[in-house]
């Protein structure tokens, strides 16, 4: 029997010794995996090895962490190699918690923060990091390791002034697949009446007339993305009623508006007027801080809207269409703070009530609802015979729209 035992617990022991490398600890958000993964990457910044792999990776400050690892070539190969499926481990326990399985192949990322913009030069001392929601007080917070491991934690806006490898999970390819899914989503929840069409290409003459609002000019005053994170990830939701008079809405992706405190030109196609039976449309702006799933905020804005007892007719009083739609815009903020992810979607501004054909500059431009972010707009007339004439909101005069032909 003692024999029987102790054969037992060496084959556990053993299998022990053998699994445990090949497979990081099963975390429980997206938040703990950016952590567990900045505090892997910590035993790893003094190896010289792991460092020419970053060098070799990094664009801008920036790298992902899945390039970095395939040209990792340790000397210490079995330590390396257990380091770096404990890596590809959290990745894909990331992925499966952002709604992204099967979307994209990595989701991690690693940029430099702490170096004023300046290149890296070497990892060797340098720490690592992430930012998490702080369980208790609900606020953003920075956890960091040093070179030997030792915990440290900050206020995100109060990063100490050292070097580190800032450990993301909000890449535009992961961004961009979300709003894919979430589109595809609302379409098969009936929140969304047709799949959007190619950008500002509608075909030859004779087709129907097209109308869009070009987003010609934007500036935000707080894009809820604190310096050490990085680049900001915002996306627009755009709310209105279609046709029928039922609930419409359509997420936008919005990947070059990475920075506060600065304007942007993109001469983006913004809101396709054909998705809308009413002449207005309500726009949200959020940022994207990497720790919601797709999947689950998609049913819960399906889910809270599609109970939503709403029928506007298109021809209805404005009264009566402003409030269907601010019961549909503020039923999408309710549903953001789910407790199903751990650090809630950031909330930047509102824009109510923006009209068809409107037309806003930089020097008159929309101002949002929380003073947040500012747009300037312009109407677009793709594929139609005509132009159109819109209603300029900045002079209140009447003028020709621009066709594409």
């Amino acid at each position: 029997m003692k024999r029987i035992l102790k054969t037992t617990l060496i084959a556990t022991a053993m299998a022990l010794c053998l699994s445990s490398p090949l497979m990081a600890a099963e975390v429980a958000s997206v938040g703990e995996a950016r952590q567990e993964a900045a505090r892997h990457l910590a035993t790893l910044v003094n190896d010289a090895a792991f460092n020419h792999a970053l060098q070799g990776q990094l664009h801008k400050n920036q790298a992902t962490l899945a390039d970095v690892l395939r040209d990792y070539e340790p000397k210490d190969v079995t330590r390396g190699e257990a380091a770096k499926e404990e890596l590809r481990d959290l990745d894909r326990q990331a992925i499966r918690y952002r709604g992204l399985d099967g979307a994209v192949l990595s989701l991690l990322d690693l940029h430099i923060s702490g170096t004023g913009g300046q290149p890296l030069a070497n990892t060797r001392g340098v720490w690592t990091a992430t930012i998490v929601s702080n369980p208790v007080t609900h606020q953003k917070e920075l956890v960091a390791y040093d070179d030997r491991g030792t915990e440290h934690r900050y206020p995100a806006d109060a990063a100490p002034g050292v070097p580190m490898l800032v450990v993301e999970s909000t890449s535009a390819a992961a961004v961009s697949a979300g709003m894919r899914i979430m589109n595809e989503s609302l379409r098969r929840g009936g929140l969304q009446s047709e799949a959007p069409r190619p950008k500002s290409r509608i075909g030859a003459l004779g087709a129907p007339q097209e109308d869009v609002s070009v987003l010609t000019d934007i500036y935000l005053t707080d894009d809820r993305e604190p310096d050490t994170a990085g680049d900001a990830e915002v996306f627009a939701i755009i709310s209105g009623v279609n046709p029928e008079g039922k609930p419409e809405i359509v997420n936008v992706d919005m990947p070059w508006l990475d920075h506060d405190k600065r304007w942007y030109k993109p001469g983006q196609d913004f809101i396709t007027w054909r998705n809308f039976g009413a002449n207005y449309v309500n726009v949200q702006l959020f940022e994207d801080d990497g720790d919601f799933n797709y999947k689950e905020l998609t049913k819960a804005v399906v889910s809270a809207v599609g109970d939503v007892s709403l029928l506007v007719s298109p021809g209805a009083p404005y009264a009566l269409i402003s409030a269907g739609l601010a019961k549909i815009a503020n039923t999408i903020i309710d549903v953001m703070p789910g407790s199903w992810f751990e650090n809630s979607t950031d909330y930047i501004d509102s824009f109510y009530m923006l009209e068809r054909g409107s037309h806003y500059t930089r020097d008159n431009p929309k101002v949002g609802a929380r003073g947040w972010a500012t747009i300037g707009l312009t109407p677009r007339v793709i594929a139609g015979p005509q132009p159109k004439a819109y209603v300029d909101k900045s002079t209140g005069t009447e003028k020709p729209g621009k066709s594409n032909l």
